[in-house]
């Protein structure tokens, strides 16, 4: 008889512990005579006893002797299923087949746990963004390394570029002796990977194949929102609003006169600011550094700090928790899973800050004291109850938070107060907690629980994900693979495509199968996350057709999602695939935009006059200046969403938007611009064209970094007419009288629209790869850029020339 190799008794025990399984989930339905299910389940259980039998054979006499019985049992049962005896099947299972079954499970458990305690676990280090032997800190490095060799470990550093899927190998470091040495070995049995971010495709494949130890559990918005969903402990959380406007950041002081704007990626008390407002005044507070500031002065702070990308900060109440001789202060309570996967205390310590900061962080002059003096020295008598309630809290609140992820967490720092009223408090919980007190503490736990999740197989589901599409219970069929390059367009979910979107995608699909891409469309849902497969929809005979495909090489991007935390995941999935256009839909304001142009000196002569609005008679104080203005939103794509207002003779107002056209009178005027400010933040911009006929351009960037041309045409707006009718550039110029005038301003239009794409591209580097200029020509026939929107077009106007430049970007990109 040939012994199992350790891979081989590892996927026998397996199989046989979920046969074991299945035939008392067998009895049981045998028991309720349950016919249907009974004949189902019985074949599964003998085709996986078929695929293990060959193996169970040839290990050992004793296991050969218990097959054979088993297989005879097997076919007596089925014998039996056929002629309905519920009755004689059940004697078999319980006095033959079912302790057959547990025997030969002894005997393949007992010899692999013989052979897993007997080996060496080896554990990957392992980080997305860097071998982790570079910037984990020396304590904490030394500690895991010791505490692998008591537990009989191996720890091997790797990243990304360390992997070698096809022969399932990496290249890492080890530590032997105190020396360091670069070794190439097969995949690690577990990992334990370091660090939050972006993942890498590397990482994100790896998860597929070998278990991780730990799971993020968002930030510090994502967590709150997650708790106060649920409801329980919600009683624990401090007020909280993300900062998506000025409105939201001032209705809150306005309940809360003293309040915390924390950066969502904040740490180590980095991007923390303290705000009170005291009548018309704000004094804000970072670290021990304090200023007031008048009301527009705190208007301007908020947005070039707190709002100068959008949803990166959080506003919070102030929670006053102080010591005796206020000083800031939290517990940190730092929670592990350990050898058992169970929830442990790993160390809890109060951290204390200086009087004269509102921060209780080590990082920032502070101090860490004894949990249990600390308390009775602050507390006196109640300390003891404190000290049991919070004791109490840190474990239960790591098993909630641990459900609430399906059992996926590993470790969590979380930070609890008391305040003046004796109310607990949870500031925050976070993933890879500062331990510089205790690493050979944390080590144990840590090298504990790898062992045990690679011990017992554990891979946990990934929290982020939630994929619509399962392409494992699907029943479509898969799209040929012909070694042609893969373009995809991924498209707004939930949204019935227009005619004029889906004429584009039908010419686009054309035009890449001319030049043999293969080319298919597909939403964010129909993603699995799991498997790296799509249900991409294929045009084929004139119509669109379903098919499973994998991930493609090139995507154009139609969304306008990019940028929005709500789909953060999805281009974290899709980061390591070519996008032709990388624009965030909110990743700057309106404003900043302008003024980076305007600091372009090939640009300032054509830009009109701008401002950020924060009152209704910066409006007025513009129309009275320049009579004509333009009104966009400060976030988003704006081409066609702005309001057009004309300062007439007769003292009224037009207004035009979209496709209508009102006059107002100045106080029905004055209440819509109320509205609009407080619905969104809004810049105002002079409009010095002759007439509403805006000049569009369109330019996409190609794979060498040069701006192309797309399509440019004239938008010609009319109040009497019901839409604006749109004509081809050249056409609209050449039907003017003084045609020779009009090649020169085509050739300027060409040229600022170029200069204004360089510019954008210069300002905000590799996101610019798609440019939407507008333009307007004033009384005189000088131009003026109105517009830069680098999310691309919202309405295509030329479909076969966007189409070429797309299938031409995809071939340059696959032979650059």
């Amino acid at each position: 008889m040939n012994e199992l190799t350790d891979q081989q008794l590892s996927q026998v025990n397996n199989i046989v512990q979920t046969l074991l399984e299945a035939t008392e989930h067998f009895h049981e339905l045998i028991k309720r005579k349950e016919m249907n299910q009974s004949i189902y389940t019985l074949s599964s259980i003998v085709e996986g006893f078929s695929s293990v039998s060959n193996v169970i054979s040839s290990h050992s006499n004793e296991l050969d002797k218990k097959r054979k019985k088993l297989e005879a049992q097997l076919l007596q049962t089925a014998q039996l299923l056929e002629k309905g005896n519920t009755t004689k099947i059940s004697e078999v299972l319980q006095f033959t087949l079912l302790p057959l079954l547990k025997s030969i499970c002894d005997i393949t458990s007992k010899e692999f746990v013989e052979i897993e305690e007997d080996k060496v676990c080896t554990i990957g280090v392992f980080s997305s963004h860097g071998n982790p032997r570079r910037f984990i800190p020396n304590p904490r490095l030394n500690a895991l390394i010791q505490e692998s060799e008591r537990q009989h470990a191996r720890l091997l550093f790797f990243e990304s570029t360390d992997i070698d899927f096809t022969k399932n190998e990496i290249n890492a470091d080890i530590c032997v002796n105190s020396n360091w040495e670069r070794i190439r070995v097969p995949f690690p049995d577990v990992i334990n990977n370091v660090g939050t971010g972006k993942r890498s495709l590397a990482e994100r494949k790896l998860r597929r194949v070998i278990p991780f130890t730990s799971y993020h559990v968002g930030n510090k918005f994502q967590l709150p929102k997650l708790i106060a969903k649920h409801r329980k402990y919600a009683e624990l959380l401090v007020p909280f609003q993300l900062c998506r406007n000025e409105n939201i950041i001032f209705e809150f002081l306005q309940k809360n006169n003293k309040v915390v704007f924390k950066a969502l990626s904040s740490n180590r008390g980095e991007n923390i600011f303290f705000v009170t407002k005291k009548g018309s005044r704000y004094i804000l507070s970072e670290h021990k550094k304090e200023k007031v500031l008048s009301y527009d002065a705190f208007t301007n702070w908020l947005r070039t700090v707190i709002l100068g990308k959008k949803d990166r900060f959080i506003i919070q109440r102030y929670i006053h928790t102080r010591t005796k001789n206020g000083e800031p202060y939290h517990i940190r309570a730092h929670v592990q899973k350990n050898g058992e996967g169970l929830w442990v205390l790993t160390h809890i310590y109060p951290r204390v800050g200086n009087k004269k900061s509102n921060l209780s962080n080590v990082a920032t002059d502070g101090r860490v004291e004894d949990f249990h003096a600390f308390l009775e020295q602050e507390f006196g008598k109640n300390g003891a109850t404190y000290e049991h309630d919070i004791l109490r809290l840190s474990l239960e609140l790591a098993q909630y938070l641990d459900k609430l992820h399906y059992f996926a967490l590993d470790e969590l720092g979380i930070d609890l107060a008391i305040d003046e009223h004796g109310k607990y408090w949870m500031h925050e919980a976070n993933n890879g907690p500062q331990t510089a007190y205790h690493e050979e503490k944390r080590a144990i736990n840590t090298i504990a629980y790898a062992r045990y999740i690679a011990k017992n197989k554990i891979v946990h589901k990934d929290t982020v994900v939630n994929s619509d599409f399962q392409a494992n219970i699907s029943n479509l069929a898969f799209a040929p693979t012909n070694g042609n390059v893969r373009l995809a367009v991924l498209e707004k979910p939930n949204i019935n495509i227009n005619k004029e979107e889906e004429n584009f995608l039908i010419e686009l699909a054309q035009t890449a199968r001319k030049e043999e891409v293969n080319f298919f469309t597909f939403t964010p849902n129909d993603i699995d996350y799991n498997e790296m497969l799509i249900k991409g929809n294929f045009f084929e005979n004139g119509k669109w057709v379903a098919k499973i495909v994998t991930y493609p090489e090139v995507i154009y991007d139609r969304t306008n999602l990019r940028g929005n935390t709500n789909v953060s995941f999805l281009y974290g999935e899709l980061s390591d695939i070519q996008f032709i256009n990388k624009w965030p839909v909110e990743y700057q304001l309106r404003s900043n935009i302008y003024q980076n142009l305007l600091e372009e000196d090939n640009l300032a002569n054509c830009m009109p006059a701008f401002k950020s609005v924060t009152r209704t008679r910066d409006i007025f104080q513009y129309l009275d200046k320049y009579k004509k203005v333009m009104l966009r939103t400060e976030t988003g794509s704006f081409l066609g969403e702005a309001h057009y207002i004309k300062k007439m003779e007769n003292g009224k107002y037009q207004l035009s938007h979209d496709k209508s056209c009102k006059v107002y009178n100045e106080l029905p005027l004055l209440n819509k611009f109320k509205k609009l400010i407080s619905e969104t933040n809004l810049v105002i911009q002079e409009d010095p064209r002759e007439n509403l006929n805006t000049i569009s351009v369109h330019l996409m960037e190609n794979p060498f970094h040069e701006w192309e041309m797309v399509s440019s045409y004239v938008k010609l707006h009319s109040c009497s007419k019901s839409s604006n009718e749109k004509v081809s550039l050249t056409n609209y110029l050449h039907s003017k009288e003084d045609s020779q005038d009009m090649n020169h301003i085509e050739k300027d239009i060409r040229l600022l629209s170029s200069k204004a794409a360089s510019s954008l591209k210069r300002v905000y580097g590799e996101k610019i790869t798609e440019v939407v200029v507008e333009l307007g020509l004033d009384e005189s026939k000088n131009l003026f850029l109105l517009e830069t929107d680098p999310l691309g077009p919202n309405y295509i106007y030329d479909k076969f020339e966007l189409s070429k430049h797309i299938i031409r970007y995809v071939n340059d990109f696959v032979t650059k």
